[in-house]
C-alpha cells in the first residue's frame, strides 16, 4: 500500500514562506486550498497534516510577516532614537517593504484579511488586531514626542496618531497600485513636515 504524507524533503519553513506570499499576494478569501497545495506540493492529507486548515496556516503566516519584514513596532519603540527619527525610520521601512520587487506590494495585515464573510471573521480580527498593534505604538511615539517638546504640548495625540496611521494604511494601497519607493519616500518626507515644535 502506497504511503501517504508530506514529502521527504519538505521544509516547513520554507513553505510557511511561500504560504505567506501566496496570502500576501491574493488575501485570505481569494486564496484557495487548491493553490496552497500548488505552490506548496501536498497532497489534501499532507497538507492537514502539515497545518491542519488554511486558517490555522493563516495565522501562522500572518506572525511570521509581522516578525520579520513587515515588524515595525521596535523601530516605533526605539528610545535610542528621537521620536520623529522613530516615525521616520518605520515608515521608510514600510516603504521600502512595501515596494519591494522580491515580494507582493502593499502590507500583508491591510491587504489580505478585509471584508471577509461571516465564516472567515476571525480572520478580520486577527489582522485587526496586527493593525492594531501598529496603531498603538505610533501613539506611543506620538506621546514620547509631546513629552520631549519634540511637538506642542497642546497636540491631540489621538488625532496626530490616526494621521500616521492612516498615512501608514495608505502606502498599502498606493504600492498596490504602482507607486514608486522613490515616490512614496517623498511622501514621507512632506508628511514628517507636519512634525514641529513649537520653536520651529
Amino acid at each position: 500500500m502506497a504511503r501517504t504524507g508530506r514529502p521527504r524533503e519538505f521544509d516547513r519553513e520554507k513553505a510557511i514562506e511561500t504560504a505567506m506570499n501566496t496570502f500576501w499576494e491574493k488575501g485570505f478569501e481569494s486564496t484557495s486550498l487548491a493553490d496552497l497545495r500548488t505552490v506548496l506540493n501536498l497532497s489534501s492529507a499532507s497538507f492537514y497534516a502539515a497545518f491542519g486548515s488554511k486558517k490555522a496556516l493563516y495565522e501562522e503566516c500572518l506572525k511570521r510577516y509581522t516578525d520579520t519584514c513587515g515588524e515595525v513596532t521596535s523601530y516605533l519603540d526605539d528610545s535610542s532614537k528621537s521620536p520623529k527619527q522613530a516615525i521616520q525610520s518605520m515608515l521608510r521601512h514600510t516603504v521600502t517593504v512595501q515596494t519591494s520587487s522580491t515580494s507582493p506590494q502593499g502590507c500583508m495585515a491591510v491587504l489580505s484579511g478585509m471584508n471577509c464573510c461571516d465564516d472567515n471573521k476571525e480572520v478580520e480580527t486577527l489582522t485587526y488586531s496586527v493593525r492594531k498593534q501598529t496603531r498603538d505604538a505610533i501613539f506611543r511615539c506620538v506621546k514620547r514626542g509631546i513629552e520631549r517638546g519634540e511637538l506642542a504640548a497642546t497636540t491631540d495625540a489621538e488625532s496626530y496618531t490616526l494621521m500616521l496611521d492612516s498615512f501608514v494604511k495608505g502606502i498599502s494601497i498606493q504600492a498596490k497600485d504602482g507607486a514608486t519607493e522613490e515616490q512614496l519616500l517623498a511622501a514621507v518626507d512632506y508628511l514628517l513636515m507636519n512634525w514641529t515644535s513649537p520653536m520651529n
